[in-house]
């Protein structure tokens, strides 16, 4: 089974993250804030789903941490933003994709499974 984490500072949004990527068959592990990952207390995923407003450390700034480091480089980053140029700001940061809020199911599903899988 794949592990996703997720780094979403929203309740509301950690709920339907959980239920939307558990019932598609992944694992979740939810961080409430990016200071677990800049800590590395978290068991490496084989995809990181990471909102870019975020208190304490935003998206952009773990992306780039994560993508510098021999461990986590490998491993596929998704930014989630609202954010407008969020397009451009993901992939200034390194990460391998990103998806503008609000998104529908489908293609939230749609993008993990094309990074998780390898492009």
């Amino acid at each position: 089974m794949k592990t996703i984490l997720v780094a979403e500072d929203d309740p509301g949004l950690q709920n339907i993250y959980k239920i939307i990527l558990e019932k598609a068959g992944y694992k979740v592990t939810i961080l409430s804030n990016g200071m677990d990952i800049l800590n590395n207390h978290y068991e490496k995923p084989d995809i990181f789903l990471l909102d870019k407003q975020l208190s304490g450390v935003d998206g952009i700034e773990l992306c780039q941490y994560l993508k510098s480091r021999d461990g986590t480089q490998h491993i596929p980053v998704i930014l989630i933003s609202a954010s407008v140029g969020i397009d451009k700001l993901a992939m200034d940061a390194g990460a391998d994709d990103y998806i503008e809020k609000p998104f529908d199911r489908k293609h939230l599903l749609d993008v993990i499974a094309e990074n998780i899988n390898g492009k």
